[in-house]
C-alpha cells in the first residue's frame, strides 16, 4: 500500500532543514503524512523515512554512521595516560585518543568502554542518598497516608455495626 500524500504543515515543507541531536542537519525531501517524512542527511547523503514528531525533536539517527563514531569528542580519564579525548574510530575495534600533551594513544574498543563504565560507576558511588537526620523525620508520614490509614481504621471499626 502506498502512503497517501497530504498537505504538509508550514514547518514541514519540502526543502526545510532540521538539526538533529547527534547526526548534523537533515533536509526534507517529501512529506506524506505525520508518520512518514522522507529526509536527506546532508553530511552523509543517506536518505530515510522518519515521523514528523521525531524530526521536530531531532531524535533521528543516521544508520549509515557506525555507532562508535558517536563517541568522538568524549573525554575519558586514564590512570596511565591522564585525560584522553576520543579523536577517531579507526576500524571497528580500534579507537584513537589524544591526551592533554597531544600524544596519540590507540586502544581497543572494549578497553575504552571499560574505562567509560568505571568513570560512570565512580560518579554513581559519589552520589549518596539523603538520609533522615532525626527520629521525627524517620517516622514522618505524608498527609495522604494518614488519611488513608484513618479511613481504613474507621471502616474496620464500623464493619459489624
Amino acid at each position: 500500500m502506498l502512503a497517501k500524500k497530504m498537505v504538509a504543515p508550514q514547518d514541514m515543507q519540502n526543502g526545510a532543514t532540521f538539526k538533529t541531536k547527534k547526526y548534523g542537519v537533515v533536509r526534507i525531501l517529501e512529506y506524506y503524512n505525520t508518520h512518514t517524512v522522507i529526509v536527506f542527511f546532508e553530511n552523509t547523503g543517506n536518505i530515510r523515512a522518519i515521523s514528523a514528531a521525531k524530526l521536530r525533536n531531532g531524535l533521528l539517527a543516521d544508520r549509515s554512521v557506525p555507532p562508535e563514531s558517536i563517541m568522538v569528542g568524549e573525554k575519558i580519564e586514564s590512570l596511565k595516560h591522564g585525560l584522553l579525548t576520543i579523536v577517531q574510530v579507526e576500524s571497528e575495534n580500534i579507537i584513537l585518543l589524544k591526551n592533554d600533551s597531544g600524544e596519540e594513544v590507540r586502544l581497543l574498543l572494549p578497553t575504552v568502554k571499560k574505562m567509560k563504565l568505571k568513570a560512570s560507576e565512580d560518579k554513581i558511588i559519589k552520589e549518596e542518598p539523603k538520609l533522615p537526620m532525626s527520629l521525627s523525620a524517620l517516622t514522618k508520614r505524608n498527609k495522604k497516608t494518614k488519611d488513608i490509614n484513618t479511613l481504613l481504621k474507621k471502616m474496620l471499626t464500623d464493619y459489624g455495626k
